[in-house]
């Protein structure tokens, strides 16, 4: 009997024992994984977003659903919560992208075949914005959202997004993507603008979409009227409808309305030339 009881009292702590290291595991795994958003944590530091990528205090990983949606991780490498600062505007580029930036021929809704190692540079770019992650407004809105990521955290969230090179294969989570301003993908007059109000969440992304191809790729809207979506049965139908060619001009001319409003902003004032004495110096 007396064995018997020692034997039961072995099992039990080898079992509690199994249990508490199970536990433990499963604690560990747990801090790794994607934790909900945080607001404005005033007694954290505060941290731009492309410039914390830069000092390796956070990773970012983009990882597109497809043309009109990307997911956003972000994973705070360091042991003191931060509040991150995320860009009004920013490019998804496929990481083994080739330099040529334009695509002038018909957009493919979703991607081909092919498997080679270079599979990446046939898809498209995208181009979107953060600025409604935390508030903001719509075109010319306040853009710039922020969040807090605990340390040794990730952090993760959705963008809209839209394609910036026609012509090119859908954008797909197979593909690795990085994540970069958007002036360094292309300064073409009205895209920045035009990503940031994506990224607000305050203009319909079919719109957006033909403003985008018309705006970084020069499409013109006939052209882009004109796009069609070929079936698997053979049947054809517009890529675009009416309204949506109407919205997107619009946002179009609103885009490059501000662009032009922000460059003059910019612009040094011109130092007012002395009046003329009609005096010649001796």
């Amino acid at each position: 009997m007396a064995s018997y009881m020692r034997n039961w009292r072995l099992a039990c702590l080898a079992s509690c024992t199994v249990l508490l290291l199970a536990g433990a595991l499963v604690a560990a795994e747990g801090r790794k994984r994607p934790a909900k958003i945080g607001p404005y944590d005033p007694d954290a530091k505060t941290v731009e977003m492309f410039a914390a990528i830069a000092k390796g205090d956070i990773a970012v990983k983009l990882i597109p659903k497809d043309s009109t949606e990307s997911n956003v991780l972000i994973e705070n490498k360091t042991d003191r919560p931060l509040n991150v600062k995320l860009p009004e505007a920013f490019a998804g580029v496929p990481v083994l992208a080739q330099l040529d930036r334009g695509g002038a021929g018909g957009g493919r809704r979703s991607g081909g075949s092919s498997s080679n190692s270079n599979r990446s540079s046939q898809n498209q770019s995208t181009g979107g914005g953060m600025g409604g992650m935390m508030g903001g407004g719509g075109m010319g809105g306040m853009g710039g959202g922020m969040f807090s990521v605990p340390a040794e955290q990730v952090g993760k969230f959705k963008v809209a997004t839209v394609c910036l090179e026609h012509g090119k294969d859908e954008p797909r989570a197979a593909v690795p993507y990085e994540i970069k301003p958007i002036e360094s993908f292309t300064t073409k007059p009205g895209v920045r603008e035009l990503c940031q109000a994506v990224g607000n969440g305050q203009i319909n992304q079919r719109a957006a979409q033909a403003a985008a191809w018309h705006l970084n790729n020069g499409m013109s809207w006939q052209d882009l009227a004109a796009k069609r979506i070929h079936r698997a049965t053979g049947r054809t139908e517009p890529y675009f409808s009416p309204a949506e060619i109407q919205a997107g001009m619009n946002l179009a001319t609103s885009a490059i309305r501000e662009a032009k409003e922000k460059q003059n902003a910019e612009k040094p004032a011109t130092p007012a030339k002395p009046a003329e004495t009609g005096l010649s110096a001796k």
